[in-house]
């Protein structure tokens, strides 16, 4: 199943899975943890585009999580959710991107998820015009050419999702392996190659521009304009 992968620390387990049911009716993909050092073992097995952090949880609290991940450069979307006022200042000393009280209304919630989602694709809308007839829903992670639904496997979609999150500059083999596979795992530059192809077999080889010495880049004259 493709769709915005959440990773939600949360200890309060009624709580945890209110809001892990709301989210999923809304198509997202949720995965919880009950304290700080699980959430680390799960963002070393696997790839997420959000993640929403309770301060106060067990082992390593929020503030700490928040650290770590910024000493490793992750540049994964962070909103708080916290019941005290006061960590907001701390929270974005942090390096969160966003903070919300768990007493707002869900509905706020999803704005703001969506909201952090767009910024991280450099855009206001739901969905990008790559092309005149090629679109990309970015919530649901889906590519649409002349309004169908394009299947692509998993490691290509992400390829696809993170050059259109970096376009108009070239990205190298290496980022895009650190993009799609998780700590725990090994790449190399010819199974990139490989999703690259795969790519220009879809969208046309003219789509994704290669450089020596400096990677692939996604190209289109609407992009700019999303």
């Amino acid at each position: 199943m493709n769709g915005t992968k959440i990773l939600f620390l949360e200890d309060n387990i009624l709580y945890q899975e209110s809001i892990k049911d709301f989210l999923e009716e809304e198509d997202f993909i949720v995965e919880t943890c009950n304290d700080g050092q699980e959430f680390l073992n799960k963002i070393f097995e696997d790839i997420y585009d959000l993640y929403l952090i309770d301060i106060n949880v067990p082992q390593i609290n929020g503030f700490e999580l928040m650290k770590i991940l910024r000493d490793y450069n992750d540049s994964t979307m962070k909103l708080v959710l916290s019941s005290f006022s006061d960590s907001l200042i701390q929270s974005f000393k942090n390096g969160c991107d966003d903070f919300l009280n768990k007493t707002s209304d869900i509905d706020e919630l999803l704005l703001r998820i969506k909201r952090l989602l767009k910024r991280a694709y450099r855009t206001y809308q739901e969905s990008i015009e790559i092309t005149d007839h090629v679109n990309y829903d970015l919530l649901h992670k889906q590519l649409y050419i002349n309004q169908q639904k394009i299947e692509l496997d998993i490691r290509s979609l992400l390829i696809l999702d993170y050059l259109i999150k970096n376009r108009e500059k070239f990205v190298s083999s290496i980022e895009l392996e650190n993009s799609i596979y998780p700590c725990n795992s090994k790449a190399n530059s010819n199974v990139i190659r490989y999703y690259i192809w795969n790519l220009r077999n879809v969208l046309g080889k003219e789509m994704i521009e290669s450089k020596k010495n400096f990677g692939y880049r996604l190209t289109s004259v609407n992009l700019s304009a999303s």
